[in-house]
């Protein structure tokens, strides 16, 4: 006897598996658009001095039409922008990370302490 289970398509039961998931409330969604929109015109940089000295960065960004970039890079000692990097961070040695974030205040990216600052 053939187990039903062991013959349904994988994908008819991945998109039953989506339409029995929990619905979102309307205020959820509300929230999640506030959040949403809050975020424009932000970037959030973490950085971590790795072991060789190094800088690692990630970068989420979200421009003021809401298009959204993430990307990440490492600069070692020789590269041009790696003093800016360990100056912004604050980085003084292996080990040592941080978060930075910026906000889009009159076409200039501007270094605040969190992303609630409103300028």
């Amino acid at each position: 006897m053939t187990d039903e289970k062991d013959t349904k398509d994988p994908l008819d039961d991945l998109i039953e598996r989506f339409l029995d998931a929990p619905r979102n409330t309307p205020e959820q969604v509300e929230e999640s658009k506030r959040n949403r929109e809050a975020l424009r015109g932000t970037i959030r940089q973490w950085a971590e001095m790795k072991e060789d000295g190094t800088i690692a960065t990630d970068i989420s960004q979200t421009l003021l039409d809401g298009t959204c970039a993430h990307g990440s890079s490492s600069s070692a000692p020789s590269d041009a922008d790696y003093e800016a990097l360990r100056s912004l961070h604050k980085l003084t040695k292996p080990g040592d990370d941080s978060t930075v974030y910026k906000r889009l205040i009159q076409g200039v990216w501007t270094v605040v302490d969190d992303l609630d600052q409103q300028i």
